[in-house]
């Protein structure tokens, strides 16, 4: 009987850890915000900077997350970044002031899912498949979506019975656990196990970049049978800089709509007790968009895809400027699960267009420019209603910048064979 390609665990063990720390961290905050905004009397704007910071300071921190799992492997960032993650989300318990929820979750749950889960979980990916790199990237993109969900209605049930804080402790201890078990099964890529990626035989040869794992042991790697470019490679090409503008402006414009989600649908009109629920559809929405996305990349060219998207999620935005009541929830719902969809495709398109060499370094790099701007930016789309009392100015401008990413999706191309190195 065959024996089971050990990558499939990795994929396995990615996909549930995935599942429940991105699935804890990212929605967590809002599952909690009215009652933690009642509590310690948080306006919209500070609500919203405490989920975009916490968003932007783990997308910086993937940039040294990726630069280390290229080079020593992903497996002790996911150890570190795991056990802080839930360390930190649990310390919301202990938090009584704005500083303090900053402290526990912008700053110490967000740097843990930086350097641990996302994107170092995809890094990790990515390094044991080629073949079947975009159904296995598109699984653990998909395991993420389908954590925040799940957790999404069980942390804001939790905090409906128990209290937030009782609610915050286990989800952060819960993280913790799982890291454990999970780590044990990682290895960071299949050279450190004598494999080559998709369960070809024993490795050999050598290749550029890191040799060593995780200190399972010393190990020499196989020779890509596809091109492979090396950091300095990728930056120079258009293709890399068309993808990544496109990209900061769907995560920055689809992080300020989801932030301000419950605030947005308030203010068209949606009974407050509503609003819970549709947020949790909109994580929902995300999971087939998601899946569905990154399996159609298999036949259709990334940047139509990319593109099209993209236009959906325009024209979602403004029919939500312009709609009032429920009818403004779909909307959004809409434009989120197809935005999502183009996240699961941009990750997938770095992997399969310049390969396993450079791909945490270069996910990071595009993940610090969307990073920087969620620091500042969902938290400015909340203080322009503050001071307003409409969201019009936000939803017209972010229309207009989707638009923008469309455009610059069209620009995404196969780069050129001599750009890369020769991996034969």
């Amino acid at each position: 009987m065959r024996e089971v390609f050990y990558g499939w665990w990795v994929l396995g063990a990615a996909v549930c850890l995935g599942f429940v720390a991105f699935g804890v961290v990212i929605p967590g905050y809002l599952a909690f915000s009215v009652p933690v905004r009642a509590e310690l009397g948080l306006s919209s704007g500070q609500s919203a900077f405490i989920v975009g910071a916490a968003w932007g300071i783990g997308d910086i921190t993937s940039v040294a997350a990726g630069w280390l799992a290229d080079r020593y492997g992903a497996r002790r960032l996911v150890l570190v970044g795991g056990l802080l993650c839930g360390a930190g989300f649990a310390a919301l318990a202990l938090a009584n002031s704005f500083w303090g929820i900053l402290l526990a979750y912008t700053v110490i749950a967000s740097m843990g899912r930086g350097m641990g889960i996302f994107p170092t979980l995809m890094t990790l990916v990515n390094q044991w498949f080629v073949r079947r790199k975009a159904l296995a990237l598109a699984v653990v993109n998909t395991s993420t979506a389908g954590g925040a969900a799940a957790l999404l209605p069980a942390l804001s049930l939790g905090a409906g019975q128990i209290g937030w804080r009782p609610t915050a402790l286990v989800a952060g201890l819960a993280i913790c656990a799982l890291t454990l078990p999970a780590v044990a099964i990682i290895r960071s890529r299949p050279e450190d196990m004598g494999l080559e990626p998709d369960g070809g035989g024993h490795a050999s040869g050598t290749a550029d970049g890191a040799n060593r794992g995780d200190g399972d042991r010393a190990t020499t790697r196989v020779a890509p049978t596809r091109r492979e470019f090396a950091l300095g490679q990728a930056l120079v090409t258009a293709t890399f800089w068309a993808l990544t503008l496109g990209a900061v402006l769907r995560t920055v414009t689809s992080d300020v709509l989801i932030v301000n989600q419950i605030p947005i649908l308030i203010w068209k009109g949606v009974a407050e007790a509503r609003t819970a629920t549709y947020l949790s559809l909109t994580y929902f929405a995300t999971i087939p968009a998601r899946f569905g996305m990154g399996l159609a990349a298999l036949w259709i060219a990334p940047r139509w895809l990319l593109s099209a998207a993209m236009v959906v999620v325009t024209l979602c935005t403004l029919a939500a400027l312009i709609a009032q009541g429920d009818r403004v929830a779909w909307f959004l719902i809409v434009a989120s699960a197809a935005g999502q969809g183009v996240s699961s495709i941009a990750w997938i398109t770095v992997g399969e267009y310049f390969g396993r060499r450079s791909y945490g370094t270069l996910v990071g790099v595009m993940t610090v420019f969307y990073g920087t701007s969620g620091l500042i930016i969902p938290a400015v789309a909340g203080s322009v209603f503050d001071r307003t009392g409409s969201f019009v100015p936000v939803l017209a401008v972010a229309a207009v910048l989707q638009a923008v990413a469309a455009t610059s999706f069209l620009l995404v191309k196969q780069p050129a064979d001599d750009t890369a190195s020769d991996s034969r």
